[in-house]
C-alpha cells in the first residue's frame, strides 16, 4: 500500500560530513511493510539501484504483491526512471483501484515527468477519493493548482485557488498565488484584495508590498502604487533595486519628471 507521506522514498540527501556517504532520507515510520523488507537497509542509504535486483526477483515470485511493486516503482522515481515507475505504480493500481495514495504517487511520477495532462487525471481521481477529509484536500487542490499552472489553464488553477482559500483562509502562499494570477487574467482589483489581506496581517512585508504596487500599475493606480513602491524601499533596501525603475515609471504616468529621473538614475546606480 501506498501512503500519504510524499515522496516515501524522499529525494533528499543528507550528508554528515564531506568524508561520510550520501544517506538517503527515506522516511515512512507508517508504513511497517517496507520497514521488514530486507532491501529496508539499502533504502535508508540510498542504494536504490542496489535495491532493484531483489525487487524484480520478488515481484517475478509475487508479481501481485502491491508492496514489492510500490517499492520498486519508488526506487524508479527517486532514480528518475519515470516511465519505469509510471509502470509499476500502473500495476499497483490494477491491483488497488480506489487507493488514493498509489493515485496520488503515480501523479507525482507524471508530473515530474512533465506528462502534466496524465498527472491531472491522477491527481483528480485523488480528490474524488479523498471525501471530506479538508486536511487532505487542501494538500490534493494545491497539486491540482500547480499541474493546472503548467498547463496554462489560468483561470482553472484561480478557481482552484480558492477552493484551498474556502478551506484556509489565511493561507498566504496561496493568497499570493491567486492574486498573481488573477492579475493574469486582468483582475487586478481582486489580486490588490488578495494582496491587501496579506498586508493586513505583515504590513511590512516588502515583497507583497512590491506586488501589490505591481498591481496597481497594472490598474492605473499611478499614486498608490508609489506608495507601495516607496514603502518596499524602506522595509528592504536590497530589494530596491528591483523598485526603482517601476516607481519611476509610475512618477513619469503622473507627470513629475524630476522624480522618475532621479528614481531611474538610482535603478541604474543599484542594478547588479
Amino acid at each position: 500500500m501506498a501512503w500519504l507521506f510524499w515522496p516515501t522514498i524522499i529525494f533528499t540527501v543528507c550528508a554528515v560530513s564531506l568524508s561520510t556517504a550520501p544517506v538517503s532520507s527515506y522516511i515512512d515510520d507508517d508504513n511497517p511493510a517496507f520497514a521488514r523488507l530486507p532491501i529496508y537497509p539499502l533504502i535508508l542509504e540510498g542504494k536504490f539501484e542496489q535495491a532493484i535486483p531483489w525487487l524484480d526477483r520478488s515481484i517475478a515470485k509475487e508479481p501481485k504483491n502491491v508492496t514489492y511493486l510500490e517499492c520498486r516503482a519508488q526506487c524508479y522515481h527517486a532514480l528518475k526512471k519515470y516511465p519505469q515507475a509510471i509502470k509499476d505504480f500502473t500495476g499497483c493500481i490494477a491491483l488497488s483501484q480506489n487507493n488514493l495514495y498509489l493515485h496520488y504517487d503515480r501523479g507525482q511520477a507524471y508530473s515530474d515527468m512533465g506528462s502534466f495532462e496524465k498527472a491531472l487525471e491522477d491527481f483528480e481521481r485523488v480528490i474524488q477519493l479523498a471525501g471530506q477529509d479538508k486536511a487532505q484536500l487542501k494538500r490534493f487542490y494545491r497539486l491540482k493548482v500547480n499541474v493546472l499552472e503548467h498547463l496554462n489553464r489560468t483561470a482553472e488553477a484561480e478557481i482552484w485557488c480558492s477552493k484551498i482559500l474556502a478551506i484556509d483562509n489565511s493561507n498566504f502562499e496561496i493568497l499570493s498565488k491567486r492574486a498573481l494570477l488573477r492579475r493574469k487574467l486582468g483582475r487586478n482589483q481582486d489580486a490588490i484584495t488578495d494582496y491587501s489581506s496579506i498586508l493586513k496581517s505583515v504590513p511590512d512585508d516588502a515583497t507583497m508590498l512590491k506586488q501589490r504596487g505591481d498591481a496597481y500599475c497594472e490598474a492605473k493606480n499611478w499614486k498608490k502604487a508609489i506608495a507601495d513602491y516607496s514603502a518596499a524601499i524602506a522595509e528592504e533596501p536590497e530589494l530596491a533595486a528591483s523598485i526603482y525603475e517601476a516607481r519611476g515609471k509610475a512618477y513619469l504616468k503622473i507627470g513629475d519628471s524630476a522624480k522618475a529621473s532621479a528614481d531611474m538614475n538610482q535603478a541604474k546606480r543599484t542594478k547588479p
